[in-house]
C-alpha cells in the first residue's frame, strides 16, 4: 500500500485490506514523506501480524512509481496487489480476483469499481455493456482494445497479478512516465498472457482534490506521456489503420476534456499532432467504435 498525505483515508483503507477473506497475504506499507499524519496513523499497525513491513521515506521520491517498484521488490507471494491509500475494497476482492486468475489461467485480473467521492459516497457514472459480464481475454487482443486509447485499468486498486510477469517489465522505463506509468505498466503485464476481468463491484475508487493525477490531467502531461507510450507499444502490436485512428480520437477527445488547461492542451496536440491518423477524423472513428461496442 503506497501512501502519500492520505491520513484520513488510512483507518477505512487498512480496515478493508486486514477484512479481506483471502487468508495468506502480507501487508508492505510505504508512505513517501507524507506532510501529514499519516505515518503516525500507519505505525499503529506495527504489530499486526499481517503487517510484513512499514517503510516511511525522509523525502518525498517524486514519483509514483518508484514505490510501486520499492513495493514490488519487497513482495514475497505468487501475486501482488498495488492497493492505493485512498481506496477501499470489498472483503472479497483478493480471493475473487486470485479465482479469476488460477481460473482463466491469467496472468492480470481485474474488478470493476465503483466510483466515490471524498466522503465516501457513490459517483454515477454510465457504464458500456461490456463492463457487465465476466470475460477473459488474450493480452495482445486486451491492450489493442482496451489500453491504447481509453485506460480501461483505472485504478490500481481494482488489479491483482502475477509476481512472476513483473520479470518482463521494464521497471526503469515505466518510473520514466511519472503520470502514466501505470498505463506502461498493465501493457507490460497484459502481453505476457491473458487478462481476466470480474464484473463485480469489489473497488471503491475515490475521487477527491488532493489525487496525485489531477494536477498531471490539467497540465496536459499524462496525453503527453500517453503518446509516448503509443510510439513504444504500437510496433508490437502491427496495429491496423483503423485502430490507429480510434486510439488517437480517444486522445482527440482527451486533449479537449474541460479538465484540461489551455496550455495542457497545447502541450498535447504538440504531441499527437506528429501522428497522421490524430484529429478531427480520428475523433469520428472512435465515436463510431464507441457507437458499434454498445450495439
Amino acid at each position: 500500500m503506497p501512501n502519500y498525505n492520505h491520513a484520513p483515508y488510512l483507518k477505512q483503507r487498512m480496515d478493508s485490506i486486514l477484512a479481506q477473506d483471502y487468508p495468506n497475504f502480507e501487508v508492505i506499507l510505504l508512505d513517501d514523506a507524507s506532510t501529514d499524519n499519516s505515518a503516525e496513523v500507519l505505525s499503529e499497525y506495527t504489530k499486526h501480524p499481517k503487517v510484513k513491513k512499514i517503510i516511511v521515506n525522509d523525502t518525498n521520491s517524486g514519483n509514483t512509481f518508484l514505490q510501486w517498484q520499492r513495493g514490488i521488490k519487497e513482495a514475497t507471494g505468487d501475486y501482488i496487489w498495488i492497493a492505493e491509500s485512498d481506496d477501499v475494497a470489498a472483503p472479497t476482492l483478493l480471493s475473487r480476483l486470485v479465482e479469476a486468475i488460477e481460473q482463466k489461467d491469467a496472468v492480470l485480473a481485474f474488478c470493476h469499481s465503483q466510483w466515490i467521492d471524498g466522503k465516501g459516497q457513490p459517483i454515477a457514472r454510465t457504464l458500456d455493456p461490456l463492463w457487465k459480464r465476466d470475460f477473459s481475454m488474450a493480452g495482445g487482443i486486451f491492450v489493442r482494445r482496451h489500453l491504447m486509447g481509453y485506460c480501461s485499468i483505472c485504478n490500481a486498486s481494482a488489479v491483482v497479478f502475477r509476481r512472476d510477469a513483473v520479470a518482463a517489465v521494464d521497471m526503469y522505463q515505466v518510473t520514466q512516465f511519472t503520470a502514466s506509468g501505470d498505463r506502461l505498466f498493465w501493457i507490460q503485464v497484459a502481453l505476457q498472457g491473458r487478462v481476466a476481468y470480474v464484473a463485480d463491484s469489489l473497488n471503491q475508487f475515490r475521487q477527491h482534490t488532493h489525487k496525485v493525477s489531477g494536477g498531471a490531467e490539467y497540465k496536459g502531461l499524462n496525453i503527453v506521456q500517453d503518446h509516448d507510450i503509443y510510439r513504444l507499444i504500437s510496433p508490437m502490436l502491427q496495429l491496423t489503420d483503423s485502430e490507429k485512428r480510434i486510439i488517437c480520437g480517444y486522445h482527440w477527445k482527451a486533449m479537449h476534456r474541460s479538465t484540461v488547461s489551455e496550455d495542457g492542451r497545447a502541450n498535447a496536440l504538440y504531441a499527437w499532432a506528429a501522428e497522421p491518423e490524430f484529429g478531427r477524423l480520428s475523433y469520428l472513428f472512435y465515436l463510431l467504435s464507441r457507437a458499434k461496442d454498445k450495439c
